[in-house]
């Protein structure tokens, strides 16, 4: 089987690291990966073209339009479509642009998924999404988990010391009830934070044992950081899939993390789930987690377990079924 894949003129970090893992156990399959840049004409003599790169109910590389093979779409979420808009956008007039962006978002897309002739996506609550706010059958839509990289992401052994939280800071990261939780602990039962969040605008907070860290780090670092946490703390809004916490999980570290979005349906039962809207919520939780010994040792086990439900070998498989289900359908 030869695939082309569309390579986007810029990568989401996700979606970098979603191809880069996959590709290379896909390949394991007989499959033929041909790169083809975003501007490149699609070669005639592939079986299928896989678009990798919608993000936030993104719409497929025009070249669909007038192309004659098959596609498989791999669509992220629909996050720019389901968030209310302060979330993305912060002016009168962004807010005007974003609402115009995602309403060509949704129009292109009524045209785009007769095209397509199957879609990945990342979640069961992401498929639900897709069905709701893009009106695409659910029939056409396969729910595919990623996986993480165990090779860097995986248990070691000495003193763990702190809460830590990682993201690419956006509004819906939830950071600031996140800190104020937080700063409610009694400083004599505080153990350190650690908050690892590019682009965060705060950076002027002063807490006490609060480490705030606002420049993007190698992923060796981040590795290393997650290995020595006490807890990883995850409290976003909404997620269509949310990969630290499958690395977090790689890690053998309790999480404490959203009863919303796909965060409860990755989390399952592996994690304590809070209210995202609930400061009160966030902050009984780590006061539970560090004072109960036993409630985290507990946590670290299920969270090892549940890492074991996730890999980019198993991910890779399942799109190679829907690779191969679809150059054989007469579609």
């Amino acid at each position: 089987m030869k695939v082309a894949l569309c390579i986007p003129k810029y990568y989401d970090t996700s979606v970098k690291i979603y191809i880069d893992n996959l590709i290379p156990f896909i390949e394991k399959h007989q499959v033929e990966i041909v790169k083809v840049q975003h501007n490149e004409p699609i070669p005639n003599d592939i079986d299928l073209v896989w678009e990798p790169n919608c993000t936030g109910a993104k719409y497929p590389n025009k070249r669909i339009i007038f192309s004659n093979k098959k596609w498989v779409v791999t669509l992220h979420g629909t996050s720019n479509l389901s968030l209310p808009l302060h979330y993305t956008f912060s002016t009168f007039k962004e807010k005007m642009i974003g609402w115009l962006k995602n309403k060509r978002r949704q129009f292109f897309w009524f045209f785009y998924k007769y095209k397509v002739a199957h879609i990945i996506t990342v979640s069961k609550f992401a498929k639900e999404e897709i069905v709701e706010y893009l009106h695409i059958p659910p029939t056409k839509i396969s729910v595919v988990y990623h996986g993480f990289n165990d090779t860097l992401f995986f248990p070691r052994s000495g003193e763990k010391t702190y809460f830590l939280h990682v993201s690419m800071y956006q509004k819906v990261k939830n950071l600031d009830r996140l800190i104020e939780a937080y700063e409610q602990i009694p400083l004599n039962k505080r153990i350190p934070f650690i908050i690892i969040a590019p682009n965060y605008p705060n950076i002027d907070i002063q807490i006490e044992k609060l480490t705030l860290i606002t420049e993007k780090l190698p992923q060796k670092e981040i590795v290393k950081y997650m290995q020595s946490a006490y807890c990883f703390i995850f409290p976003s809004i909404r997620e269509s899939f949310g990969l630290p916490i499958l690395e977090a999980f790689g890690c053998g570290i309790p999480v404490i993390s959203s009863n919303t979005s796909a965060l409860k349906e990755i989390v399952g039962d592996a994690g304590i789930l809070v209210n995202p809207f609930s400061v009160e919520e966030m902050n009984k939780a780590m006061l539970n987690i560090i004072s109960d010994n036993d409630l985290r040792n507990e946590l670290a086990l299920k969270a090892d377990n549940r890492a074991k439900d996730f890999s980019w070998e198993k991910s890779a498989y399942l799109h190679f079924e829907i690779f191969n289900r679809i150059c054989l359908s007469k579609q």
